[in-house]
């Protein structure tokens, strides 16, 4: 007759963690597994017969039923690593540890892990005319028309001009396992590309419309979970730029200008507004919905 492995869970089983949203949250599970001969002429296999046994707890395998018993967030605990250690009071025994963490509990009240880092930052502009207004949105007509304000270029040179930027990290995890399937759901990658080099049309992160630029997406697969850095730009002046109007040789229109130690100057004649960027989206599209939505709460409450 066949030997058996038996797998039995302890008293003292079940130490819980409970972590922020962003930490592994975890259940340790503690087993007392041992091997059974059925028939004293029954050989021992081997340690490694016994501890391989489809009864015994395997890192990346979900908890079985008896510990998640069927809750939606303990269902996505994952088995991390497992502790095999000999009990010597008893022959082919072995008191065993299972961890079963996630990062990411489902706890409506704890929200999800959504982690925002701001970077300062500046960018050159070169700068012809002085203005008073901005085209709304930091979209302007085209053809552009003259900006009007004070000329500021020598000769159809311009003046530097530092316009404040801030970069916008946004972190969170995406969980690519699949109920009742080994089909990874991966995020919406090609979404992320479609819209690189777009502006924002909704308020995010306290933008207003057309001042925040999406540059794209960096993701990493740790086990069954990506880890996904969004990165945005936001421009004081919405990331437009002055452009003189040019001859048709590309040199700006130069006409007498201003007079600087006695000597009189060029200067550009006409200058417009250029958007590099003209196209918009509503990042509430892009973002996963609980993502999203978490990106403008505070938690905990105060009481």
């Amino acid at each position: 007759m066949t030997a058996t492995v038996t797998v039995i869970e302890l008293a003292d089983s079940r130490t819980w963690t409970w972590n922020q949203p962003g930490n592994e949250s975890s259940v340790v599970c503690t087993y007392l597994a041992s091997w059974l001969p059925n028939d004293p002429a029954d050989v021992y296999p081997g340690d490694q017969i016994i501890l391989g046994d489809t009864n015994m707890p395997k890192p990346s395998r979900r908890p079985p039923t008896a510990v998640h018993a069927n809750d939606t967030s303990l269902k996505e605990l994952v088995c991390r690593s497992v502790n095999m250690v000999p009990a010597r009071e008893r022959p082919y025994t072995w008191r065993v540890q299972a961890t079963y963490s996630n990062p990411e509990m489902v706890d409506a009240a704890m929200g999800v892990f959504a982690r925002q880092t701001r970077t300062s930052g500046s960018r050159l502009m070169e700068t012809y005319r002085t203005w008073t207004t901005l085209p709304t949105d930091g979209s302007p007509s085209y053809p552009p028309t003259d900006i009007g304000g004070t000329k500021l270029d020598w000769n159809g040179n311009p003046r530097q001009r530092e316009v404040a930027q801030q970069t916008i990290q946004l972190e969170y995890f995406w969980d690519r396992t699949t109920s009742g399937s080994t089909t990874a759901t991966e995020p919406a990658f090609s979404t992320f590309i479609t819209n690189q080099g777009k502006r924002n049309t909704d308020v995010l992160f306290g933008c207003p419309k057309g001042s925040l630029l999406y540059r794209g997406c960096q993701a990493t697969l740790e086990n069954e979970v990506w880890r996904l850095v969004h990165v945005w730009v936001f421009d004081n002046l919405y990331h437009l730029v002055q452009l003189p109007v040019p001859n048709a040789t590309g040199a700006p229109i130069l006409t007498a200008g201003i007079t600087i130690a006695g000597q009189q100057i060029l200067q550009v004649t006409s200058v417009g507004w250029y958007q590099m960027y003209t196209d918009f989206v509503d990042f509430s599209t892009v973002l996963p919905a609980d993502i999203y939505g978490e990106l403008t709460k505070a938690r905990p409450q105060k009481v």
